[in-house]
C-alpha cells in the first residue's frame, strides 16, 4: 500500500500540463520531417557519388551559386536545404525553449539539438576536405540521426500535457534502438568502402553461411548478422508491446516499424541482386531511416505521454 502511494505520488510528481497549441506542434514535426528528407538527400549523394563535386566548402567551386548540373546539382541542392533546416532547427530549439523554460527536458533536448547542429556542420564540412573518408562520412550520419532523434523527443516532450514514466528506462526497447542505429551506421560504411557487393549472392555468402575472410568480406557479414539479430529483437519487441496493452500510438508505431524492417531487409537483399542499383541505395537509407525515426518516437511516447498503460516491455 505504501508502495503504491509512493509510485503515484512520484508520478504526479513529474505531471507536466503543457497547453495546446497547434502552430507549433505544426512547426515541431515539419521540422522532424524536414530533417528526414536531409538525412535521405544526403544518402542521394552518396549514392549518386555528388560528395566531391564540390570541392570546397562553404562555396562551390569558389563560387556562392556554382552551374548547377549534374553531381553539383545533387550535392548544392543537399547544402541549400540543409541551410534551410538548420535555420529551422534552431528556431525550433529557442521556440521550445521560451514556451517551456521551467521544463529541464526540453532544455536540454533543445540545447543538445543546437549543439548536434554545429557539429554536423563542422563534421559536414571535414567531410568534404578529407574527400567524402568513410569513417568521417559515418560520423556525418551518426549526428544527423542523433539530431533526428533529439528533434523527436523534443517535439514529443512539447506537445500536451504528459506524464514522465516513473522508473528505470526499459532494456529492450533500448536495445533495439541501439541495434538500429548501429546496423545503419555500419551499412554506410559498408557503402563507403565499396563493400556492397563482396558477396554477389543473399541470403548467403558465395553459397556459404560464414564468412570467406577479409577485411571487407568481414564488413559486409557484420552487416547482414546485425540485420538478422535485429529482425529477432524487432519481432519480440512487437509480440511484447502488443500482448502488454500499450497506449495505441505505442502499438501501432510499433506495427509500423516491424513493416518497415521487412520492407528494409528486402531493399537490401534488392540491393545485391540489382548490383547496386542507385535508387534502391537511397531508398535503403531512406527506409533505414524512417525504422530509427518511429522507434525512437514510439519509446518516447511511451516514457513521456504513456497514458492508461505505463509498461514498455
Amino acid at each position: 500500500m505504501h508502495k503504491a502511494t509512493t509510485l503515484k505520488t512520484q508520478r504526479r510528481s513529474l505531471s507536466l500540463p503543457l497547453r495546446w497549441r497547434p502552430g507549433f506542434e505544426f512547426f515541431a514535426f515539419a521540422t522532424v520531417l524536414l530533417t528526414y528528407g536531409l538525412i535521405v538527400l544526403g544518402g542521394a549523394v552518396r549514392a549518386t557519388d555528388s560528395g566531391t563535386a564540390c570541392p570546397d566548402w562553404p562555396l562551390c567551386h569558389g563560387q556562392a551559386i556554382p552551374r548547377l548540373e549534374g553531381h553539383v546539382l545533387v550535392e548544392y541542392s543537399h547544402r541549400l536545404v540543409a541551410s534551410i533546416v538548420g535555420v529551422l532547427i534552431f528556431a525550433l530549439a529557442v521556440w521550445a525553449w521560451r514556451r517551456n523554460r521551467d521544463d529541464r527536458l526540453v532544455g536540454r533536448a533543445a540545447l543538445f539539438a543546437v549543439t548536434l547542429l554545429v557539429a554536423q556542420v563542422l563534421v559536414g564540412a571535414a567531410t568534404v576536405n578529407t574527400e567524402t573518408e568513410a569513417s568521417v562520412v559515418a560520423l556525418h550520419l551518426s549526428i544527423a540521426l542523433t539530431l533526428f532523434a533529439t528533434l523527436i523527443v523534443l517535439a514529443v516532450a512539447s506537445s500536451g500535457p504528459r506524464i514522465l514514466a516513473a522508473g528505470s528506462l526499459p532494456v529492450l526497447p533500448v536495445v533495439v534502438a541501439i541495434g538500429t542505429f548501429a546496423l545503419i551506421i555500419v551499412g554506410a560504411y559498408v557503402s563507403q568502402e565499396g563493400a556492397g557487393l563482396v558477396y554477389p549472392d543473399w541470403p548467403l555468402f558465395d553459397g556459404k553461411l560464414i564468412s570467406s575472410g577479409g577485411r571487407l568480406a568481414d564488413l559486409h557479414y557484420a552487416h547482414r548478422l546485425l540485420a538478422a539479430g535485429l529482425g529477432v529483437l524487432m519481432v519480440v519487441l512487437a509480440v511484447r508491446t502488443w500482448r502488454r496493452g500499450a497506449p495505441p500510438v505505442v502499438s501501432i508505431a510499433v506495427g509500423v516499424a516491424l513493416l518497415l524492417y521487412c520492407a528494409q531487409v528486402l531493399v537490401g537483399a534488392a540491393n545485391i541482386w540489382f548490383e547496386l542499383a542507385t535508387s534502391l541505395r537511397i531508398f535503403h537509407l531512406a527506409l533505414a531511416s524512417a525504422l530509427w525515426g518511429v522507434l525512437v518516437f514510439a519509446a518516447a511516447w511511451s516514457l513521456l505521454r504513456p497514458g492508461p498503460s505505463r509498461e514498455l516491455p
